[in-house]
């Protein structure tokens, strides 16, 4: 065996094992636990190429569980650490080993986000001595925005775009399935299902709140309607056809059974869909539309009504009284209540912003908004932030950071827009279907982020900033097509022009 000539190498492999021995005298728990740290990293080092690709693969279960199970799954932490975060730390570290962050700064709307991401920095800082850890919770609504980066850089660095597609093609199915079922078991089986504890309370597996699976009900119905699994698919056979209709049903099952539980369930699956219908082509529609109408005839005909914990029962008739409470007509006395206090405390929050005081600089990430506005309804004071996650900015980050929120939005929005109308010109329909689900995903969470604690959680947070950077992805993705089709266009220009002058003599001078 050779020995390694360096004092410095054997002085320090020296101290680490001199380290080791002392850690596992006193703390073998968390020897063990470096040890193991160790061995991961140096096999994830060993491997940096593929680093990539493995977070996007841990990122597509992380967000499945989300998707699937809710809150719960989102409590499953090694305190002080929740699962999300774990993922957090595996994606910055991939994105520094493996690389993939200047392809995401390519695009402005990375530079936008980078700019907003510094702001809500700087008004999160000054608050940590005071509060904590907790600012630092309550700054994950833009701390998350990490995950549009490294979404961005790791699709560009592992070139895998179109396998994003055909994953989410089959995850697709099997959630729209899932979704009504979930209800159910969280409404009749709730004594029986597992619990996650959090603090003094558990929350159950699936714990699933009517606005983020109406969220991805709509993706998930805007990407059926504009036929993108069959380009996932492509051969169409009648076992696939008769999926599409189970799907159909048990979307719109799904979605109905949100609708009647939240009014911005309601008003995000509608926004999404007519988004699409607008846009997007017609006789796709056929399906969803004899699928309603069956699903209506049914309710109407069996007056289908389920109690529940909540003052709003599962009935077509509470499905009209949320739909009347959105157009501003006047509901029973519960709707009515809840909508008189969120517009109460998100008129004082404009007041304080945009004629007050905390115009600049806003309250802070770490300060209770729910106990300084004086509008807590809690025992626990758990209600931290109002039910309105882009008025939480403006509470939080003042008239300057909300602007650099809507100017980040509105930027990402138009680039879509925009790549939407110049794939239709160049006759390019898949792209053309890409760029329009994204945007009406992207609008569905907007808008039921106006009337929930949405994109202050994981569950919302993550998966809002993930879709995010897999529309820089996509943005990104086709100018890179365009500027290739372009350079392989004037090369055939110019072979062909010089194959011309090759077969054509020139012209004798004249004597």
């Amino acid at each position: 065996m050779t020995l390694p000539h360096s004092p410095w190498l054997l002085a320090a492999t020296a101290g680490a094992v001199t380290a080791t021995a002392i850690a596992v005298a006193y703390q073998p728990f968390l020897a063990l636990t470096a040890a193991v740290a160790s061995m991961v990293i140096s096999l994830l080092l060993s491997e940096r190429s593929r680093l990539p690709r493995l977070f996007l693969i841990t990122l597509g279960a992380l967000l499945t569980g989300y998707a699937f199970l809710g809150r719960g799954f989102a409590y499953l932490r090694a305190p002080p650490v929740f699962v999300g975060e774990v993922v957090l730390g595996f994606g910055l570290f991939a994105l520094a080993v493996g690389g993939g962050l200047g392809s995401a700064l390519r695009s402005p709307v990375g530079w936008l986000l980078v700019l907003f991401a510094l702001d809500g920095a700087l008004r999160t800082g000054p608050y940590l001595r005071e509060y904590g850890l907790t600012a630092l919770r309550d700054a994950a609504i833009w701390g998350y925005g990490a995950f549009a980066l490294m979404v961005a850089g790791s699709v560009f660095r592992s070139r895998c775009f179109w396998s994003v597609i055909q994953h989410y093609s089959r995850w697709v199915g099997w959630f729209v399935l899932w979704a009504p079922l979930a209800f159910v078991f969280q409404m009749l089986a709730r004594d029986w299902l597992p619990v996650v504890w959090q603090g003094s309370f558990a929350v159950t597996l699936p714990s699933l709140r009517a606005g983020e699976v109406a969220v991805h009900l709509g993706g998930a119905g805007c990407f059926l309607a504009l036929g993108l699994h069959r380009f996932a698919t492509p051969r169409m056979t009648v076992p696939t056809a008769l999926k599409e209709w189970v799907w159909w049903s048990a979307c719109l099952s799904g979605a109905f059974l949100a609708a009647t539980k939240a009014r911005g369930a309601l008003l995000a699956i509608l926004a999404a869909f007519v988004l699409v219908l607008l846009f997007g082509p017609l006789h796709t529609w056929g399906k969803p539309v004899a699928a309603s109408v069956v699903l209506a005839g049914v309710l109407f005909a069996l007056n289908v009504v389920v109690r529940t914990p909540t003052p709003r029962e599962i009935s077509l008739d509470q499905f009209v009284v949320n739909l009347r409470s959105v157009m501003s007509v006047r509901a029973e006395q519960f709707s009515e209540e809840s909508r008189a206090w969120r517009l109460e405390w998100w008129g004082k929050i404009i007041d304080y912003t945009l004629w007050g005081e905390y115009f600049w600089k806003g309250k802070g990430f770490g300060v209770n908004l729910a106990d300084e506005d004086g509008f807590q309804v809690t025992a626990d004071h758990s209600l931290r932030s109002p039910h309105n996650s882009h008025l939480t900015i403006l509470a939080r980050m003042g008239v300057p950071g909300f602007a650099m929120w809507v100017l980040l939005q509105g930027a990402f929005a138009l680039s879509l827009v925009r790549a939407y109308f110049r794939a239709r010109r160049a006759r390019q329909d898949w792209w053309a279907h890409v760029n329009l689900w994204i945007l009406a995903y992207w609008t569905a969470f907007i808008v039921n982020g106006m009337f929930d604690v949405f994109l202050e959680g994981p569950q919302g947070g993550i998966w809002f900033w993930c879709l995010f950077g897999f529309g820089i992805a996509a943005l990104e993705t086709q100018k890179r097509e365009r500027r290739a089709w372009a350079i392989e266009q004037r090369g055939a220009s110019l072979s062909y022009l010089e194959s011309l002058s090759r077969s054509q003599p020139l012209p004798a001078a004249r004597r």
